[in-house]
């Protein structure tokens, strides 16, 4: 656990708690449900990780609850990493209704290029297309690569995220009932 979730200094120690409870609210069952389908569902699997930070907040919300360091609307902690959800308004390209936050030019230029991904997966089961950068199948026959949608998005291998997964998959699959 600790060569996958490593905590040597205060800065790994964030890092690492950060990713085991991505893992375990959303990462690993959707890894899961996506291996199911990318071993049975005869069609390819695009996997992507959303990885970029919201901009400056602009105010306009409720205080932060207790336990956030202090941070508040006006001085928010620096990010560390995409929110669960945000790319919701990158992928829709509705970032100007939003008036709470700082859209600059690489905020819309990610929500473009989702926004043909999407499009394109939709109207033909592929998300690539003309001047977007390359969206490989996720399998084994490519290193199991990830999509990364930030500021620069690019495909990249999937890291220590399937190991990890692997390495929770015998805590929450019960014996007998592998798929």
């Amino acid at each position: 656990m600790l060569r996958l979730y490593p905590g040597r200094t205060p800065e790994e120690v964030l890092d690492s708690a950060m990713a085991l409870a991505g893992d375990r609210f959303i990462g690993f069952s959707t890894w899961r449900f996506m291996e199911g389908h990318r071993k049975t569902g005869g069609q390819p699997v695009y996997r992507y990780f959303y990885a970029h930070p919201r901009p400056k907040f602009l105010g306009g919300y409720p205080a932060p609850p207790a336990g956030t360091g202090g941070a508040t609307p006006a001085t928010p902690p620096p990010p560390r990493g995409a929110v669960h959800s945000a790319e919701i308004e990158y992928a829709m390209g509705n970032l100007a209704t939003n008036t709470h936050f700082e859209w600059g030019a690489a905020d819309h230029k990610l929500s473009e290029v989702m926004q043909g991904y999407f499009a394109n997966f939709i109207k033909t089961g592929n998300p690539n297309g003309p001047s977007l950068p390359s969206w490989p199948a996720y399998d084994g026959k490519d290193g199991f690569r990830v999509m990364r949608l930030d500021a620069e998005s690019r495909a990249e291998p999937e890291g220590t995220r399937r190991e990890r997964y692997l390495f929770l998959d015998p805590f929450y699959v019960k014996p007998g009932r592998r798929p």
